[in-house]
Parts: C-alpha cells; sequence; structure tokens
C-alpha cells in the first residue's frame, strides 16, 4: 500500500495528511487524515508564518501596488478576518463589526466553478454522449453560429474555441431576462479561428455549461449534487441559485465569507445588491445567470476541495466511490495545448504553471485559479494537493495581486517534499 501525500489549509497549521490507498482497487477510506513523514517539517512551519504575513499591512510592491496594505484581509487555515472594511477603500470596521474566518469557512470559488464543471463534462465522455472532437454544435441546438461550426468539446476543455475572454455586453445589464442571456451565450461571436489561437475565456464554460444542460436534462446545480457533491458527500459545495440574499447574522452562522463592495468599484453597471456582496456570487456574469454557471458561482470550502482533489490523485475515486474512471482521470494530466507553448493544459486543468504552483510546477502538476482569491494544485508525482483560499477582493478587486503567495506555496511545499 503506497501512501498518498496531502498538503491541505484546513487547520491553523498547514496539515500534512495521508490517506492509505489499496492500490487494487484504487479505494480510499473516509477517515481522518494521518500524518505523513515529510522530508523538511521545518518548511511547513516556514509556509504558515509566510502566507499569514500577507494579511497584515505592508508595501509588498507590485503585489499591492507599491500601496501599504495586506493582500488578502483572511486565508482559511491560518489567520485573519472575512469581514473587515466598511467601504471599498479600506476603512476598517469597528472590532465587534468584524468577523473572523475559521476553518471550515466557505469562500466565492470563482473561476474554481470551472474544474468542477469539467469533472461533469467529463462523466459525459464517459458515457459516449460525446466525444472531444465532436463539433458542439451537434449537441447543442443554435450554437453553431458566428463561426462556431468547428469548435469542438475539447475547445472548450482547453481555452481554444477562439472566445473573446467575457460577453459583451456583460450579461448581468445587457438584457433583460434570463432566456435573453442564455441566447446571447449562444449568438456569441468568436474572435479567432477554432483551434487556432488560445485565449483563456469564461465563455467556454459557459457554452460547457449548456451542453451539459442540454445533453443531460438537468440545471447544472442539480447534475452537480446528482454527479459529484452528492456521492462524495460535498455538504460545503453549492451554488445559490437565484442570488438568494441572506441577512448578516445567517452569513455569519453559515460561515461564508464576504468580498467586494462592487457598487463603488463598477458604478451603475453593477448588480444592484447588498453591499459588500456577501453569500451571492460575486462575478457579475455569473449573477447574470441566475447565480448558476459553467465558469463561476460556486462556493466551497477547504474541506470539501480536500476531497475533490483527493478524488483526482485517487483516480477518479473517493471514500468507495468512483466519479471517473482512471484513464479519464489521465487527461486532466494530459497537455492538449503543445501547439501553444507556455500554456499547457488538461482537460479544464491547467499545467505546469509556475504563477499557482511554483518551484512544484510541472507537466503532471495540474491546477487552477479563482479571481477572488482562491487556488487549488494536485501534483501527480508526489500525491500531494494544496488549497489557497482567501477573499483577495475584499474590499475591492484592485486591492492586490496574490500570486506571489501563491507561488510561495509552491515553494515550501517543495521544500518539505525535499525537492529544493
Amino acid at each position: 500500500m503506497r501512501p498518498s501525500r496531502i498538503l491541505s489549509l484546513v487547520s491553523f497549521a498547514i496539515s500534512v495528511v495521508a490517506l492509505p490507498t489499496a492500490s487494487s482497487t484504487d479505494v480510499l477510506r473516509r477517515a481522518p487524515f494521518l500524518p505523513a513523514t515529510i522530508v523538511n517539517p521545518s518548511a511547513l512551519q516556514d509556509l504558515q508564518v509566510n502566507i499569514s504575513a500577507y494579511t497584515f499591512p505592508a508595501n509588498y510592491g507590485s503585489a499591492s501596488f507599491n500601496q501599504v496594505r495586506p493582500l488578502y484581509p483572511s486565508v482559511v487555515g491560518f489567520t485573519g478576518l472575512s469581514l473587515k472594511y466598511a467601504d471599498a477603500n479600506g476603512t476598517e470596521l469597528a472590532q465587534e463589526d468584524t468577523v473572523a474566518v475559521g476553518n471550515d469557512d466557505i469562500f466565492d470559488m470563482a473561476s474554481l466553478t470551472k474544474l468542477f464543471t469539467t469533472i461533469l463534462a467529463m462523466q459525459q465522455l464517459e458515457r459516449g454522449v460525446f466525444g472531444l472532437d465532436d463539433k458542439v454544435g451537434d449537441h447543442l441546438p443554435g450554437f453553431s453560429v458566428g463561426g462556431k461550426d468547428n469548435v469542438t468539446v475539447k475547445m472548450l476543455f482547453t481555452h481554444t474555441a477562439g472566445f473573446d475572454a467575457d460577453p459583451d455586453p456583460g450579461l448581468w445589464y445587457g438584457y433583460a431576462t434570463f432566456t435573453e442571456r442564455r441566447e446571447a451565450i449562444l449568438d456569441t461571436p468568436v474572435i479567432n479561428k477554432p483551434g487556432s489561437t488560445y485565449l483563456y475565456s469564461d465563455l467556454s464554460f459557459m457554452s460547457m455549461q449548456l451542453l451539459l444542460e442540454q445533453v443531460t436534462s438537468l440545471p447544472l446545480d442539480d447534475l452537480l449534487r446528482q454527479e459529484l457533491t452528492g456521492p462524495l458527500n460535498m455538504t460545503s459545495t453549492f451554488f445559490n441559485r437565484g442570488n438568494v440574499e441572506a441577512d448578516r447574522e445567517v452569513l455569519i452562522a453559515k460561515k461564508i465569507a464576504s468580498t467586494e463592495y462592487q457598487i463603488e468599484v463598477l458604478g451603475g453597471v453593477e448588480p444592484q445588491r447588498r453591499q459588500p456582496v456577501w453569500g451571492t456570487v460575486h462575478d457579475e456574469n455569473a449573477w447574470g445567470t441566475d447565480g448558476v454557471s459553467g465558469h463561476a458561482g460556486l462556493y466551497s470550502n477547504a474541506v470539501d476541495l480536500g476531497v475533490f482533489c483527493q478524488m483526482i490523485l485517487n483516480n477518479g475515486t473517493y471514500g468507495g466511490t468512483r466519479v471517473l474512471q482512471p484513464a479519464t482521470v489521465d487527461l486532466i494530466f494530459t497537455d492538449f495545448n503543445t501547439a501553444f507553448p507556455g500554456n499547457a493544459h488538461g482537460l479544464g486543468f491547467e499545467l505546469d504553471q509556475n504563477y499557482w504552483s511554483g518551484a512544484m510546477r510541472s507537466l503532471q502538476t495540474a491546477g487552477h485559479t479563482g479571481y477572488t482569491g482562491t487556488s487549488l494544485a494536485i501534483d501527480r508525482p508526489s500525491n500531494t494537493f494544496w488549497v489557497l483560499l482567501t477573499n483577495r477582493v475584499h474590499p475591492n478587486r484592485n486591492w492586490s495581486n496574490i500570486n506571489v503567495a501563491r507561488e510561495n506555496m509552491g515553494y515550501f511545499i517543495a521544500k518539505a517534499l525535499g525537492r529544493l
């Protein structure tokens, strides 16, 4: 039995844990994580100090845009406040009005949502519902317009379909109804010849959502519960369909971290809702699609993300439940973008990227980031994953760039595993 090393932000120190893997069945028992033997334990202490330090005001150079400010007000597993500021300018709330972060706090995942959409789409691949080289329009009526006739399913996974980065106009203010917004996604033309260019695009995963809903006859949030979060008992992972707003006391009780004072940043084009945005999706386009989208909108916490990552490391199973076949999981770690150096991509997951994995980067290191300050990485050679959850857009999106923290996590994890 070969141990699987996992590093996850689920306590006030990095937890380095191992679970026994049954090599014959690839089934992990659902049990408390067990300590793993690491090469350099002090590196994990250094990691805790380093990642925690960014919650304190300082001039972090370009990361804080040469201003004295924290990079993020809170980071799950370490320290900080999930609600700290009274406005987008960083005016601090009175201490009694702030909200501390907890180990199981729930964060807006932003683009980590794409990874969950990816798993749902890979399940349909396994079942033969569609193939990677199938044209999307053969399965999704109304898609094959605006130069999209030759867009394949694989192109949606790998951001090579030819889409622009985002819908223009934005879905939250350009259309009156949800139906109009859905039609706008279908009608959006490509700006590049399909397959000719890599351009990271939310439209690819908005389209993937429509494809999944077409072939399964289920809304994306229902499909997620049926096929992934339900079977894996991921009870803290969900969409907020309908953008239902809750009172402060409810949000605190549910341990949901706040995000941005959007109206102060975007003005009149921002969706009219309570400020700060708290408990409804930060992404404006996901808000415009009723809080549920293939590219953003999901909420989760470090514990559930640990289950998600461990399922992938264990070749598609967790707790006796198989989600994907091993050969399908391999596609996460297969670079389909060799024609676009520097933009290595498995299905849905980025590969070999310094900005979120630092010294751990490799073509067998898959991961993603989220605009709100989230990231996860899965390193197959060492059977290791790590999760970073912050609310870096609190109080506003222009507050910081946290890639230095993401890179530093990779550095200290590499030291802990003896790679440096």
